[in-house]
């Protein structure tokens, strides 16, 4: 499949992520589920560094959802490498958020992998919601 490597625009956020023994398979290589892990974990940080709470959109008796997530493997992470990960708002459309991601071993330039998470705003009856036109404005968008 072929990747997307976006460029990141406004807010980055970068998160060290160790790789340990449990993450990775027979050989030490990363096993491709723990991306998905990893997207979680960056997307907190961003949020965060956002200013964004999921307490603040439960306030307004909405939720986001993950619709989609997508993993471009291109070179193999091992037991005991750090990963550079980073984070960022791709696009913001009427009731979803697209967020991208990149990975790198610490120390190299080369990308192991790329990723992307679309994120959709609903309501208590499950059906999508406009994102909040003040998030759109904090975003940058």
């Amino acid at each position: 499949m072929p990747g997307h490597l976006v460029r990141p625009r406004g807010q980055v956020v970068t998160v060290e992520i160790p790789v340990l023994s449990f993450e990775t398979d027979y050989v030490g290589i990363v096993n491709n589920t723990e991306f998905l892990r990893f997207l979680e974990r960056i997307r907190y940080a961003l949020a965060k560094k956002q200013g964004f709470t999921f307490r603040e959109i439960r306030k307004r008796k909405m939720w986001n959802v993950l619709a989609r997530a997508e993993v471009n493997f291109r070179s193999p992470a091992r037991f005991e490498d750090v990963l550079v990960c980073r984070g960022w708002i791709e696009k913001v459309g009427r009731t979803s958020v697209t967020l991208s991601y990149d990975f790198r071993v610490k120390g190299r330039k080369k990308v192991v992998a790329d990723g992307r998470q679309v994120m959709v705003f609903i309501n208590a009856s499950f059906k999508p919601v406009p994102v909040p036109s003040d998030l759109r404005r904090r975003w940058g968008f």
